[in-house]
């Protein structure tokens, strides 16, 4: 049993995942991003999603969502080495922690009472992957101190309370279906031996 599960605890089956989750959702995120952005428009919202820091959050999310069922057997460590599996692929390194620890503070306070777990991941991808569009510099609008509180939370609350919107960020967080089933056997068929795992380029055995 044991052996069966030693992949969990090892960082490059997770940097594999996280290669493959991009690779995968590229397309559906590509166009769930553009969605995003016509229904921001047609709100009149002055906010957008900017490509690469959406999908860097949906991508994490889904992530998060295939790994969860995973945790009480990978253990501690299992959780060290899926960061640093993800630290590989996101930057920068420490983002993925950043994200869950936001998706984790969520799903304790939900923005709404009645909100299900999957409506919470959800929000925590709307809120978290959107930008204001009249400051590029400035980062997320879940930063809400750098702005006037009522702007923003009004700004939120549009945002999460609009169907369509909803819609959107529930199919940004889903995981492509059987990636978990197909990258575990993938990696399992590729994976070398201790040695070649420890001091090799992973890329040479997971992609080559």
């Amino acid at each position: 049993m044991a052996q069966a599960v030693a992949f969990l605890r090892e960082s490059p089956f997770w940097y594999f995942l996280a290669r493959r989750d991009l690779e995968c959702s590229a397309q559906t995120l590509s166009r769930v991003i553009e969605s995003l952005q016509h229904r921001t428009a047609e709100l009149s919202l002055p906010i957008h999603y900017p490509r690469e820091h959406a999908s860097a959050w949906a991508a994490l999310l889904q992530l998060f969502e295939m790994a969860q069922p995973h945790q009480g057997v990978a253990g501690r460590f299992g959780y060290e080495m899926m960061h640093a599996g993800f630290d590989g692929v996101f930057r920068p390194k420490g983002f993925s922690k950043q994200v869950l620890s936001r998706l984790l503070g969520n799903l304790r306070t939900p923005a709404f009472p009645s909100r299900t777990r999957d409506q919470t991941v959800a929000d925590t991808f709307l809120v978290n992957a959107m930008q204001l569009t009249d400051d590029p510099v400035r980062e997320a609008l879940s930063r809400v101190e750098a702005l006037d509180r009522r702007y923003a939370g009004g700004i939120m609350e549009s945002c999460l309370t609009d169907d369509v919107m909803l819609s959107l960020g529930a199919e940004a967080v889903r995981p492509p279906e059987d990636l978990w089933e197909t990258t575990v056997m993938e990696y399992l068929r590729r994976r070398p031996g201790f040695i070649r795992r420890q001091f090799s380029n992973v890329d040479s055995w997971l992609f080559e």
